[in-house]
């Protein structure tokens, strides 16, 4: 009786719980097991060092010394590298080498990409190099970069405006068919001429002869009296002299007549007087065609300035059409001595003439620079205390073919006047 007892109360305690089939218990919720003998896949990991350089400070167009980052694969998979290169402002100013993407990183293994740094301009640069793989915790590492152009060093140069106290000037006159208008032109506007010597108080003189070296009495002797400070009217007989009509030679010959004019046997006899000792000597050809001597422009230039113990009391300078290409051998020589050249079309005569008769007086209208600037924008020039614009009517221009300062107009610096021209000037790059 006990032994049934029991058996009911373990038949009721299986109606508290659900039945399950042998065949069905834990289908589908056995948790895996992991064979200690399966291998585990590797990973590379990437490391990059350093994570930022700086190059400080470099003159303009000056390339630093290498710098260096380091890629390696401090993992055990192969590091991929898919990509090294330069992002941000400034990338213009770096330059990446050593390595040549994509490449492939072994466990352990590392590669040298080299840095270097050239600032174009004066400002700051910060871009980065940005390193690409496939690391799986690092896909992109980020090495900052660091650099900026220094500034240049300021140069300061000083000077004083002087002038020739005695001044010989020979005017050598186109007189064939095609210039009447031209010298028409020059006669009305010679008064400008004149008036800077005037205003110097200096010891000039001036005579006239012209470019006809067929017309035995032309062929460089002097068209009239010399003409000077104690001439009745100085304007009056330059325009007689220089009205020497139209019918003269078709062939210019400008540099033969100026060293007859200026040789014996015309200096000591028809000529005497028209070249001083003690006097600076100015030429000053007006032409529209160039000069037809056989005497090439470095000849009669050398011949020219030999004339005189120094170079700075001689210039010859030219009026003219199309000194490219008309008037290529009158331009030269004007190059070479320090002359002026103007333009024969110009509507400006009265600038013309002043630019030239302030040369030929030993004022300077184009100061030479001692070093070439590195930025004109950076440039200043003062005279007598106060500050010159830069511009092409009434302040200065920059001639980069000659490397100097031209003034212009009012802004020409008067007799004795000192200035100052300050401008940057390209620091040497720095040497190994």
């Amino acid at each position: 009786m006990r032994a049934r007892v029991l058996a009911l109360l373990v038949l009721g305690g299986c109606n508290d719980y659900d039945l399950v089939r042998p065949d069905e218990k834990n289908v589908g919720t056995e948790p895996e097991v992991t064979d200690p003998t399966d291998p585990v896949e590797a990973e590379p990991d990437i490391e990059v060092s350093p994570l930022s350089l700086d190059f400080g400070g470099l003159p303009k167009d000056c390339a630093s010394d290498p710098q260096v980052i380091t890629i390696t694969n401090v993992g055990e998979g192969p590091l991929e590298v898919d990509a090294v290169d330069l992002a941000g402002e400034g990338v213009s100013a770096f330059a990446l080498s050593g390595v040549t993407v994509p490449f492939t990183l072994a466990a352990g293994e590392s590669v040298q990409v080299e840095v270097v740094f050239e600032p174009g301009a004066w400002v700051s640069y910060s871009p980065a190099v940005k390193v690409g793989s496939n690391d799986p915790d690092e896909a992109e590492v980020e090495v900052a970069l660091d650099g900026y152009g220094a500034d240049d060093a300021f140069h300061e140069q000083s000077f004083v405006q002087d002038y020739h106290e005695m001044l010989d000037v020979l005017w050598v006159v186109d007189n064939s068919g095609s210039m009447s208008d031209d010298l028409r032109t020059v006669s009305a506007n010679f008064e400008s001429f004149i008036t800077v010597f005037t205003e110097l108080d200096a010891d000039w003189q001036v005579a006239v002869i012209t470019t006809d070296m067929d017309n035995p009495t032309d062929s460089g002797r002097i068209e009239g009296p010399i003409i000077s400070a104690a001439t009745a009217d100085p304007v009056a007989e330059f325009i007689a002299q220089v009205d020497q009509g139209s019918s003269g030679s078709g062939t210019e010959q400008g540099f033969s007549a100026v060293m007859a004019a200026l040789t014996d046997p015309l200096l000591s006899g028809t000529n005497a007087g028209i070249m001083r000792a003690d006097a600076a000597l100015a030429v000053v050809v007006i032409s529209d065609e160039d000069d037809s001597s056989f005497t090439g422009a470095d000849s009669f230039s050398t011949w020219f300035t030999g004339l005189k113990a120094d170079d700075d009391w001689t210039t010859f300078s030219a009026i003219c059409e199309d000194f490219f290409i008309s008037c290529y051998k009158y331009g030269e020589a004007a190059d070479t001595t320090g002359g002026i050249v103007g333009d024969i079309a110009s509507t400006d005569y009265i600038t013309v003439l002043e630019d030239i008769s302030m040369t030929s007086a030993g004022l300077t209208v184009s100061f030479d620079l001692e070093q070439v600037p590195s930025d004109l924008a950076r440039m200043s020039v003062v005279v007598a205390g106060t500050a010159v614009d830069q511009d092409i009517t009434d302040g200065w221009t920059y001639d980069s073919r000659d490397n100097a300062v031209i003034f212009h107009g009012d802004s020409i610096p008067a007799p004795g006047e000192s200035g100052v021209i300050s401008y940057p000037v390209a620091t040497e790059c720095p040497t190994e």
